[in-house]
């Protein structure tokens, strides 16, 4: 995309296929090209390094967060210049950010205020090193 126009674009391969989901994208290994971040029904979550439309890295990341955490977005928290990942537990509420380098969790953990159950994190956005979290109350809370 150029603004609001299309640019170019094209299929991504291979299919991850039917219980995978893209989360979003951000820049896991630094090289300035947007990756994919990818998270299975049973919680696994997976980076595809891009190029273009091209997969030239990644894979499974090192630690499973768990069927109850999901992943929400990406973001530079850190400052580093890599994407981090955003969790959520989906029963408690509690929210996690694992520190990223490519595939690596380098480290992370959970934010110090525990937004509860009622809220749910929908996205991430702002500046290197001081993306937001908007959250949203859950409908009948």
């Amino acid at each position: 995309m150029s603004g609001t126009s299309l640019i170019g674009g094209g299929t991504v391969s291979p299919n991850p296929g039917s219980g995978w989901k893209a989360i979003g994208t951000g820049d896991f290994n630094h090289d300035g090209h947007s990756d994919i971040l990818w998270q299975n029904a049973n919680g696994q979550a997976a980076v595809w390094e891009m190029n273009g439309n091209t997969v030239i890295g990644g894979g499974s990341l090192c630690l499973d967060p768990g069927p109850g955490w999901k992943a929400i977005g990406a973001g530079d928290f850190t400052g580093a210049g890599n994407s981090d990942i955003l969790f959520q537990n989906m029963s408690s509420g509690q929210v996690a950010i694992w520190d990223m380098r490519g595939t690596s969790v380098i480290g992370g953990g959970s934010l110090g205020a525990d937004p509860g159950p009622t809220w749910h994190a929908i996205g991430t956005g702002g500046g290197q090193g001081s993306p937001d979290i908007l959250f949203q109350m859950r409908s009948g809370a």
